[in-house]
This record gives C-alpha cells, structure tokens and sequence, in this order.
C-alpha cells in the first residue's frame, strides 16, 4: 500500500483526537493584558528553586533527565526508526517528551535530557513503582488507578475500533459479542471499556499491538480491539484485516476517559506543570503537528511492526 494511503487511513483515525483537542481550545479570546499582568504571570510562572518540590522536580533539578516510561512499538505512538543509519524511537508521544525536556530546560534554567524506558504495560508500571521513570505515558485515568496513582490532564482520545480478518463471518459481531473472542493489549483501557460495552466477550489479553493482530490473523481469536491510530496502521499494513465499522465507539467520559501521563502522588506540582504544557501545545496547534509528521516519517522498518506474515 502506498505510503500516502497510509497516512489518509491515520489521519482518519485520528479524527476524534483532533475534535478533542480543537475543542480543548475553543474558548473566547483574552482581553489584552497590560505589560504589568503580563510581567507578574511570568514572575508567578517562574520556577521557585527554593521552595518545597515534589520527587519528580527535585530528581530534575539535580540531574537533569527526564525518565520516561513509553508503552512501545505502537506506531505512530512509538515506534523505532531509522535516522543517520542508527535506530531511534519515533512518534507523537517520542516528538512530545523531548518538547516537553525543552521546555523543562527554560524553566528550570539548566539543561534537561529525555531517558525512554520502552516496555509493554506490565514493564513500564513495575519500572514506575521502582521509581525507575518519572511516569508512564498513555494510561487511561480511571477511577480504580487514580485511587493509587496521580495523572495529569487527558492530552489523547481516538475511536475504538475493533479489527477482523476479511473472511471472518461478520453477522457474529453483533449484541454484546456472545461467544466472539476479542484480544486487547494487556492493562489497556480497550479491555476495560469492551467488557463494559460487550459484556459477554470472551477476553485475551496480550502484551502488544503485534501480537493481537497476529492473534486475530491465525484465528487463535475472532477480534482485535485498539484504538483508531492502531487500527488504521493494521489495515494499512495488513491486506487481509479489516475494521468493523458496527463495533466502533466515538469515547466518552463514560467509555473512555483518554490517556494521561500516570505518575506517584506526591508529583502534583509536576503534574500542574505538565497540565500547562499539554494545553499549551495544543492550542500553539504543535500537537497537531506532531501527530501528522509521526504519520508521513513513518518508513518500510517502523511499519514492519503492524505488518504480520
């Protein structure tokens, strides 16, 4: 498939996301503020080196990494590419943690690096309760994690979507799925919200996006849930699946409540931080940005990973 189908196909998929983050910043105009209100944000804004902070800004300020725990090879998420002949992580999530290390070296004033600790869910939480990184991205806050874990603002949505063979016998996928087998990506909110949705799925739970779609096409299960960008991505790189478009859901609060960086209480100072800077590059339409060009640099190797023999 060509490369610019594949990109219309994630564009897309990434329809519901761009509407979440379009109406994050439909708001009126300020009034224009005085060359005094604006001097006092910014002194309001500055970082207090002195005062009391949390672990993760206090780790910040005396070495200078931020330590990232990145659900990998989920294109365009994360994905590993090729950059001057050496392998690089890429993707929306990748391009946002090194703004975010720019923009924690001027507020800060010393410099700060990015550390990725790539991993499936089960690798990157024992690494957070190890307090090996600094937080997890992706996680869905829901009710039951942030009784024990801090999250930032939602900064993602897309659709659910569920993925299928061609071949398979469509007129099962109907009512609550009774009897149809559905395989999502361990600790996933994809999991969580189609046992709600469909309450009488059977349900298989494995570590990566690959393996589901590798599930679903030697018939071991009947489906594959993930969200919109996965699934465009799948059927992009996989000519024999498909999406059900009965079994798609737009996310809700109800349904969906997004992905957020999930960190250790404590870190609600960062997490304050954090909130300002999801905001901020959504409405400087940065966001946006990195979303489309984690799509067009995509090449044949990242690809590989959603592209299943």
């Amino acid at each position: 498939m060509k490369k610019r189908n594949i990109v219309a196909l994630l564009m897309a998929g990434l329809m519901a996301a761009s509407m979440f983050s379009a109406q994050a910043v439909m708001a009126e105009e300020p009034a224009e503020e005085t060359a005094a209100e604006e001097a006092a944000a910014e002194e309001a804004a500055a970082f207090d080196a002195e005062a009391e902070h949390g672990p993760i800004f206090t780790d910040l300020l005396e070495n200078g990494v931020l330590k990232v725990g990145i659900i990998g090879n989920d294109p365009t998420f994360c994905y590993h590419t090729a950059e001057d002949g050496k392998d690089v992580l890429g993707g929306f999530e990748v391009a946002a943690m090194y703004e975010m290390a720019a923009r924690l070296s001027d507020y800060l004033g010393r410099e700060v690096t990015v550390n990725f600790y790539e991993s499936d869910f089960t690798g990157c939480m024992a690494a957070l309760q190890a307090n090996q990184v600094y937080f997890v991205t992706r996680l869905s806050p829901t009710d039951e994690r942030k009784e024990t874990w801090l999250f930032t603002d939602v900064y993602h949505k897309s659709n659910e979507c569920y993925v299928a063979r061609k071949d398979a016998d469509t007129s099962r996928f109907t009512g609550t799925l009774e009897g149809v087998t559905v395989a999502g990506q361990m600790g996933s909110i994809d999991i969580t919200m189609t046992q709600h949705v469909y309450p009488d799925a059977q349900i298989e739970e494995l570590s990566m996006v690959s393996d589901i779609l590798m599930a679903v096409k030697n018939n071991k299960v009947d489906l594959g849930c993930m969200n919109a960008v996965s699934a465009a991505m799948s059927i992009a790189a996989n000519d024999d699946l498909m999406v059900i478009d009965e079994l798609t859901w737009e996310p809700t609060d109800d349904f969906d409540k997004g992905c957020g960086l999930c960190m250790a209480y404590g870190n609600e100072d960062f997490a304050e931080w954090a909130n300002g800077f999801w905001s901020d590059i959504r409405s400087e339409g940065l966001w946006s940005e990195m979303q489309a060009d984690a799509a067009e640099h995509l090449d044949a190797e990242a690809l590989k990973a959603f592209i299943v023999e």
